[in-house]
């Protein structure tokens, strides 16, 4: 008797016709919405699916229809300090379509994220994101062929892969920062950059000029600076520099936060008051940002948006969806707090 099944036991589709008094066959048609089964007899087994808590093989599922409804992310640093953010974007886009995420780590070994693949396509994904928890950067491809598996690189891009990438739009964002340094009527800007060898300071670097420029602002000797670490003590030390000067900034732009937490403690002390003798802006929004005193002025990268980005893409491709060579940059939004106003 399927009433004195085990708690344990798994509920199956014959069990449910069973009770139903109908035929496995019709069981089916009704999990799959099929036209031809009168409403007494649909309901019946409605009700009975709902009685004995009967969920359907997803496996056996997938293989009919060859939809598993599961997609994965590929990280290569789990911990990495964008990470959380990223994956849950994805996880967003996907639940709206009551889609599940798996979650794999390569910690940016080849080989792993080649055995990553061969499982992950073995379970028969429907897609994945291939992404970076920590900067942007060219890649190659896969390092596992993937054909007839849709996928989008997300916080790092492709060479040359005919699918999409998504970033930031750095150069939008330091130009975010620099335009409102200028609109609060800031004349005497530096730029505390992040390591050269960054592909972000580079954007970074080009949106700042750039505005400056467009302004008819010079950009003052010595007033842009490359830290060699994006560490707290880098900006500390560079900053102390500038306000050493003859002519020292009346504003200063941060490209991460935390080298702004270490030009604010420089900042301070040399008596100075953030942002009446100097205005700060970071760069990242990070937890810490809101939290320094002043709360401070920062550009927020989309972190979030474009997970939810990358996890639409790759759900149209999985519908079906033409995929191509895009690189897709998200606008960054500058959260403007007392250390600039």
């Amino acid at each position: 008797m399927v009433s004195a099944r085990r708690e344990s036991d798994r509920v199956t589709m014959r069990d449910v016709a069973s009770v139903a008094g109908v035929s496995t066959a019709t069981v089916s048609k009704v999990l799959n919405d099929r036209p031809d089964v009168g409403l007494e007899v649909r309901q019946r087994v409605v009700d009975t699916i709902a009685r004995l808590g009967y969920r359907p093989n997803a496996v056996a599922r997938g293989l009919r229809s060859r939809r598993t409804d599961t997609i994965a992310i590929l990280t290569d640093d789990l911990e990495g300090i964008f990470t959380n953010a990223l994956m849950r974007g994805v996880e967003d886009a996907a639940s709206a379509f009551d889609v599940s995420v798996l979650l794999a780590n390569s910690y940016g070994d080849p080989e792993k994220e080649r055995r990553h693949l061969r499982r992950l396509v073995d379970r028969q994904v429907d897609g994945l994101i291939i992404m970076s928890g920590n900067r942007v950067r060219p890649r190659s491809g896969p390092a596992l062929p993937l054909p007839g598996v849709p996928y989008v690189f997300l916080y790092e891009y492709g060479a040359a892969e005919p699918v999409p990438s998504v970033l930031p739009d750095d150069h939008g964002g330091a130009a975010l920062a620099a335009r409102h340094l200028i609109e609060i009527g800031r004349r005497r800007i530096a730029f505390i950059n992040g390591p050269a060898s960054w592909e972000a300071t580079s954007d970074r670097m080009k949106g700042f000029t750039a505005t400056l420029r467009a302004a008819g602002m010079a950009i003052e000797p010595g007033f842009v600076q490359h830290a060699t670490s994006w560490a707290p003590e880098d900006g500390f030390a560079l900053a102390d520099i500038m306000l050493g000067s003859d002519t020292p900034p009346d504003a200063l732009f941060c490209a991460s936060d935390d080298l702004a937490t270490g030009a604010m403690a420089a900042i301070h002390e040399r008596g100075l008051t953030i942002p009446d003798d100097i205005a700060v802006v970071g760069y990242d929004d990070r937890s810490l940002a809101v939290h320094q005193r002043p709360p401070l002025t920062t550009v927020a990268l989309p972190l979030h948006e474009m997970g939810r980005t990358a996890g639409r893409l790759l759900l149209e491709a999985v519908g079906g969806a033409d995929q191509r060579h895009d690189i897709i940059r998200v606008d960054c939004r500058l959260r403007v707090r007392a250390s600039t106003v």
